[in-house]
């Protein structure tokens, strides 16, 4: 049977309502009575009914991430950042990934007791949910974000040192222009004095797995051989780009320097180590849950959230090396 405030009450020597007190955190308590009530509920092993309480907060304590891509261990990071949080300040979470529910199915569940969500989705993904859920939502947009700008101007500024002049791009979207890495690439290659061959931009089809840059390294190939360098958009898409021009008889870095993005651990032990964009995914997701848990408490005269940026740096790896000649 479940244990009662009225017991842990009982135990303390207070009230019921002093124990709601500093199980809610509602009123101040003096610190000798608060450590006897946490002490209290800690040995008859009590937890609160969440949905009790719910009902008369009005809040469930209760949060969802939703993501697209759960197989990307980049995801997986931001999701440990979440819970970390969460712990901390007694949130649960529950993860939902659009590759295996529709649309409507997903909302539906969203819309059922939920104090907030946070979109772990593609870029221009995240704006099509965010208009049809009537919750707060957490996700990255121009308060909160990774920038990218500095890392990809130091992968093009030392791959330039090396002698690379012709450097291709894996994106893997259709829209490839309208990607916050795309602008900066761009914007690196103009800086450096670098031409940005159309050839060498290689759209895909929203998928960014290993596949898709194995597909997209195929593509590249037959559209040309005259390049030097390759940038794809995540790991998983270098990591599947390196077995195609391994394939192909191409090796790195001796005849093609390559470059992920993301960090993942995976990319230390690829042969060789590959180089990528260390993006911090974890610090992410705990500002992702953070910045929730503030929209979730936000009144309306309150003060906007402040802007938070989260640097990514360029990891200089084996995948590296001088042009070939």
């Amino acid at each position: 049977m479940a244990v009662t405030r009225k017991e842990v009450a009982a135990m303390a020597g207070v009230s019921v309502a002093t124990v709601s007190y500093v199980i809610n955190n509602t009123k101040k308590v003096t610190p000798e009575v608060r450590e006897r009530v946490l002490k209290a509920a800690e040995h008859l092993n009590y937890h609160p009914n969440l949905v009790a309480k719910g009902l008369v907060t009005k809040e469930t304590k209760h949060v969802a991430v939703l993501t697209d891509n759960i197989q990307n261990p980049h995801y997986g990071r931001i999701l440990r950042g979440v819970q970390h949080v969460a712990e901390q300040e007694g949130y649960i979470v529950s993860v939902l990934s659009t590759n295996y529910s529709p649309k409507q199915t997903i909302t539906e569940l969203l819309s059922r007791n939920m104090d907030g969500i946070i979109l772990a989705l593609c870029f221009y993904v995240n704006h099509d949910f965010a208009a049809v859920l009537n919750v707060p939502m957490s996700y990255e947009d121009e308060n909160l974000y990774t920038d990218y700008r500095q890392a990809i101007f130091d992968i093009v500024k030392t791959l330039k040192e090396l002698g690379h002049t012709r450097i291709a791009y894996l994106s893997g979207f259709s829209n490839t222009v309208g990607h916050v890495r795309y602008f900066h690439l761009m914007d690196a290659l103009a800086y450096y004095g670098l031409t940005p061959y159309e050839e060498l931009i290689i759209p895909g089809d929203g998928y960014s797995d290993e596949a898709a840059g194995y597909n997209a390294a195929d593509r590249l190939l037959e559209t040309t051989r005259d390049f030097t360098a390759v940038l794809a958009l995540n790991d998983m898409m270098a990591i599947g780009a390196m077995r195609r021009f391994w394939e192909e008889g191409l090796r790195i870095p001796d005849d093609i320097s390559l470059v992920g993005c993301d960090g993942i651990k995976t990319t230390a032990f690829t042969t060789p180590p590959l180089s990528t964009i260390q993006c911090h995914a974890f610090h992410l997701g705990e500002a992702l849950m953070s910045r929730l848990i503030a929209k979730i408490h936000q009144e309306e005269d309150d003060p906007p959230l402040p802007v938070k940026t989260i640097e990514a740096e360029f990891v200089q790896r084996e995948s590296v090396g001088k042009a070939p000649r």
